[in-house]
């Protein structure tokens, strides 16, 4: 009995803080950047390894794909709760502009990852993500997402 009272107080306590964690936009970016990753990784796989189109340009259309849906997680779960007087073609636009830096960053990091310094192209899209992240979250969120007030 007493067990099982506790791990009830466990399981609030973890659900409390799970649903605290995903109030703080970084979370919610980041969860959002891993489900981008995610598509990314599975492009990137089919169109590099599986298509043998040029890394550069498999992540470019990988990058592209993973882009749109990101966009549509973080205007309607990132930050849907930001009063933005900016319409959805304006945001779109901006966070495309502004990802598209990263993305062709991204490119061009997977690109010598793999042809110069001989890496898994994995690793390269780990790293060239890492690398993306600050710049994306920094844009997102004060620039793109920013919170107006009435």
């Amino acid at each position: 009995m007493v067990v099982c009272y506790h791990m009830e107080h466990m399981v609030a306590y973890i659900k409390s803080l799970v649903g605290d964690l995903l109030q703080i936009d970084f979370v919610r970016f980041c969860l959002v950047g891993a489900s981008g990753f995610t598509i990314n990784f599975i492009l990137l796989t089919l169109l590099y390894k599986h298509l043998g189109l040029h890394a550069f340009v498999a992540q470019l259309i990988s990058g592209e794909v993973a882009l749109f849906s990101n966009f549509m997680l973080h205007h309607h779960w990132t930050y849907n709760k930001k009063n933005v007087v900016k319409s959805i073609k304006q945001l779109l636009w901006q966070f495309h502009a502004t990802s598209w830096i990263a993305i062709l960053g991204s490119a061009l990091i997977v690109s010598v990852c793999i042809h110069t310094l001989h890496l898994n192209y994995i690793l390269a899209l780990v790293i060239s993500s890492v690398i993306a992240l600050a710049w994306n979250f920094l844009w997102s969120k004060y620039y793109i997402w920013k919170h107006h007030l009435d």
